[in-house]
């Protein structure tokens, strides 16, 4: 698995996060990318790529994207407090003992982009950690929490070996051809 990521500098998330996923898939591949559909419920493909897994994520300030071998999830979010009500309403007591809020947050989020389900899952899932172990609600999924220029990103994946680190793109020259 290789996760790379952008910071924005004023440009839009959307387009920019699938330039990063093509600057990715051209990195690891040497190959132009492979079409994109996605499932009935929302979630990405490569129509002619089964073996290749990808998930994408954008804040305000950057954009997240991961390839790998196996069915993966990121998220990533911008520094933000989130509401007491909203915290009550997707974390348990138990989880809150051992999660910053928002890191709470883009785990459950990646997880439901592995997975494929509903938002509204993100009130039946329960993380919890053993040492620095992330323990995730099906033993088979793996979990990673990132600190990125103050952002927070998490990767759920069907692999267990999620990178150290991050590989850090420069949007400008890399992605839009201007080095």
């Amino acid at each position: 698995m290789k996760l790379y990521c952008t910071p924005l500098h004023g440009q839009d998330g959307r387009k920019t996060v699938y330039s990063l996923l093509e600057y990715a898939f051209r990195t690891e591949h040497g190959e132009t990318l492979p079409e994109i559909k996605k499932t009935p419920n929302g979630k990405p493909y490569f129509l002619t790529r089964a073996d290749m897994h990808f998930s994408l994520s954008h804040t305000k300030t950057h954009v997240l994207c991961a390839l790998s071998n196996t069915p993966v999830g990121v998220d990533m979010e911008s520094p933000r407090t989130i509401s007491p009500r909203a915290v009550k309403f997707f974390a348990s007591a138990e989880e809150l003992s051992m999660f910053e809020p928002l890191d709470l947050w883009v785990l459950k989020e990646s997880y439901i982009k592995l997975t494929g389900d509903r938002l509204m899952s993100v009130t039946k899932l329960r993380f919890s950690r053993q040492g620095d172990t992330i323990i995730t609600p099906d033993e088979m999924v793996s979990a990673k929490l990132y600190h990125i220029d103050g952002c927070r990103a998490a990767v759920c994946a069907l692999d267990s070996d999620s990178p150290s680190s991050i590989e850090l793109v420069n949007s400008s020259c890399d992605l839009f051809g201007l080095a």
